[in-house]
């Protein structure tokens, strides 16, 4: 089995597994019988047990497979994807200052401010978000397959959310649904969520894009391109 394969094969247990222990079903059941925190530390093992083989095969297969596509090699492309990075770095870090009511850790509130004008999803949209980012910007067979399998690992966790959570009937969360969006900057209201963002997310989002910019082995500079 190729080195894509292997990573499409990962993402895919990683999904299934994810979606099986926090179904609507399966979780109750495993909560009653063992408790939140002894099904937390369960749920964190079996994702443990296909992240680690998942990120590791990756970076030890990186770039390997037939070239997809060609991606110019212009500032203008660079500044796109750099720009995209730091929108997704901004929105997870704003969604882990500020958890919603679509978290775990949620409050109860059902009107949306800062982030959640942008999405209701913000760190798995803004990982969304980097992952297509790398994808156009790297090529090959496994980096699709790892930063595209990420993305739609992110986008399918929040639908099934989503669903779980209209399921139990919250009025709270049920009116914070219909007020946000699922996608990113799709809503009315988007704008003013960029301008009520924490400055102190959106500082980290930026340094940490710039940082993780200047570190990346395959340029060895502060270039945006792979």
């Amino acid at each position: 089995m190729n080195g894509a394969a292997v990573i499409v094969v990962l993402v895919a247990l990683l999904a299934s597994s994810h979606i099986l222990l926090s179904s609507r079903t399966v979780r109750p059941r495993l909560v009653a019988r063992h408790g939140e925190r002894r099904f937390l530390v369960v749920y964190s093992v079996v994702a443990l047990a296909f992240f680690v083989p998942l990120f590791t095969h990756y970076f030890t297969h990186r770039h390997a497979g037939p070239l997809l596509w060609a991606v110019p090699d212009s500032w203008a492309v660079g500044v796109l994807l750099g720009l995209a990075n730091t929108a997704g770095l901004v929105m997870l870090v704003a969604g882990l200052l500020d958890p919603g009511p679509a978290s775990f850790a949620g409050k109860s509130r059902a009107a949306p401010s800062g982030v959640y004008r942008i999405t209701r999803h913000p760190v798995f949209m803004g990982v969304t978000v980097m992952a297509l980012a790398h994808a156009i910007a790297n090529s090959h067979a496994t980096d699709i397959a790892f930063f595209g399998g990420l993305a739609v690992f992110s986008v399918v966790g929040c639908r099934h959310q989503d669903l779980r959570k209209l399921a139990t009937d919250d009025p709270t969360f049920e009116r914070f649904h219909a007020a946000t969006s699922f996608l990113p900057f799709t809503r009315r209201g988007a704008v003013r969520g960029m301008i009520e963002l924490p400055p102190l997310a959106v500082l980290i989002g930026i340094v940490v894009a710039l940082v993780a910019r200047c570190l990346h082995p395959s340029t060895g500079g502060c270039g945006l391109l792979d």
